[in-house]
């Protein structure tokens, strides 16, 4: 019995060890490095990537041969992205005809490029948590978000600018946060000259300014910054921009076949299996949530942003601007598979578990569905989208199980943030005499 005591001890000084090695970079890290620059790489120049690479060359195209404010007045695709990205996808497309180097390679190549300096941003944001456990795994954590599928995927492989929100949300809240309220505003302003949903971060980063000053100086270089980016085209044709561009509210992404990738309706029944009376009702449900499914998913994030603790601390900021993503995805049916990458980094502040669990089923879903459009674990062949329109009932299994997994996660954030507004209302209460 003591000899199995010691080697259990033994053991676990062993495991210890092994842990606190992670909190130093040695050769684990570099490798770890190595590796996901070389997986950037790999996929940036030798895959094709998904249908939006095909797309963002329509894009390039179409803005050549109409110009920007045509396009954003109807087209073949909906462009609803910000004037900068049509100029700079149309410029891509021209570098690629006298350079000889494919568009996918051009355009995908500077996300991924980015996405180190977001892996830099990330690392310097572990280092200033609050919590012990947090700067003593920012080496694991950054390396982690490194290598991990997801990342690689968004940043180098899909061939989308969705990647990019990243970078700025953690700037923004590292500038905030060392009293630099103008610097932060400006560059969640700069934000929306790549993707307009670095405005759900809005509310969390208003409320962590310490001051009312702080926040007119974040507002107002937010605005202007913003605003910058438009100028030109809203000058030319105000309505046209602010409906492609600012009112565009996702799509209903679903397979040839009429199965969706995401949201609530993947769980609905069918209207065969239903009397008169339920079949009435659900058509009502199902009319009613798409309708106002923008305020479904976006009044509950101003709510959390409200309720959750006050803190102002880097990690209670990060936290927050995380938990307003997860419930946006837990509650939205506009969503496509990219959306993950908007905050991708920021899941470690929200809990180690939450994190983990966060990243084992996504990655599942994410990872083994482009596995398998694409006829292998490299991704080299075609992302057959269109042409595999029913899906492995295992992939199924993984998608119902991820968004199941967001949906849960929103209403535990917001139970909480209510929960924590509550006790401190008794708090207050209870002080006063």
């Amino acid at each position: 019995m003591a000899l199995g005591r010691v080697s259990l001890e033994s053991e676990i000084r062993s495991l210890g060890g092994g842990l606190r090695g992670l909190r130093s970079p040695g050769a684990w890290f570099y490798c770890a490095l190595a590796l996901g620059a070389a997986l950037r790489l790999f996929f940036a120049y030798a895959t094709p990537g998904t249908l939006d690479v095909e797309i963002w060359q329509a894009h390039a195209h179409t803005v050549d041969e109409r110009g920007l404010i045509e396009y954003y007045r109807g087209g073949r695709f909906i462009f609803n992205h910000p004037p900068t990205l049509g100029i700079a996808a149309s410029g891509l497309n021209a570098l690629a005809g006298a350079t000889g180097l494919s568009f996918a390679f051009l355009f995908r190549m500077p996300f991924a490029l980015l996405d180190a300096l977001t892996a830099l941003l990330l690392f310097s944001a572990l280092g200033q948590a609050q919590s012990q456990n947090l700067r003593r795994a920012r080496y694991a954590l950054t390396s982690l978000y490194w290598v991990c599928p997801l990342s690689v995927i968004f940043s180098s492989y899909h061939g989308n600018t969705d990647s990019a929100l990243a970078f700025f949300l953690l700037a923004s809240s590292l500038c905030l946060c060392r009293g630099k309220s103008a610097w932060a505003g400006a560059l969640l302003g700069l934000s929306l000259w790549v993707k307009i949903p670095g405005l759900l971060a809005l509310p969390v980063l208003l409320l962590a300014a310490p001051t009312w000053r702080a926040r007119f100086r974040f507002g107002a270089a937010f605005g202007g910054v913003a605003l910058l980016g438009y100028l030109p085209w809203l000058l030319q044709d105000p309505e046209a921009v602010v409906r492609a561009v600012f009112l565009y509210r996702g799509l209903v992404i679903q397979t040839t076949s009429g199965m969706p990738i995401w949201g609530l309706q993947i769980f609905y029944p069918e209207a065969a299996d239903l009397s008169p009376a339920a079949l009435d009702w659900f058509r009502r449900f199902r009319a009613g949530y798409y309708e106002w499914n923008s305020l479904i998913a976006l009044g509950p994030i101003a709510a959390y942003a409200l309720l959750r603790t006050p803190r102002k601390d880097l990690e209670a900021v990060l936290a927050g601007i995380a938990g307003s993503y997860f419930i946006l995805y837990g509650l939205t049916n506009f969503w496509a598979f990219q959306y993950l990458a908007w905050a991708l980094p920021l899941w470690p502040f929200l809990g180690f578990r939450l994190a983990t669990l966060a990243q084992i089923v996504a990655s599942m879903y994410i990872y083994g569905l482009y596995a398998w459009l694409c006829g292998g674990p490299l991704l080299i062949g075609e992302w057959d989208f269109v042409g595999q329109a029913t899906w492995p009932s295992a992939l199924i299994g993984l998608r119902n199980a991820c968004y199941l997994f967001f949906f849960g996660s929103a209403l535990y954030l917001l139970a909480r943030a209510g929960l924590q507004a509550l006790t401190r209302g008794r708090s207050r209460r209870a002080r006063v005499p």
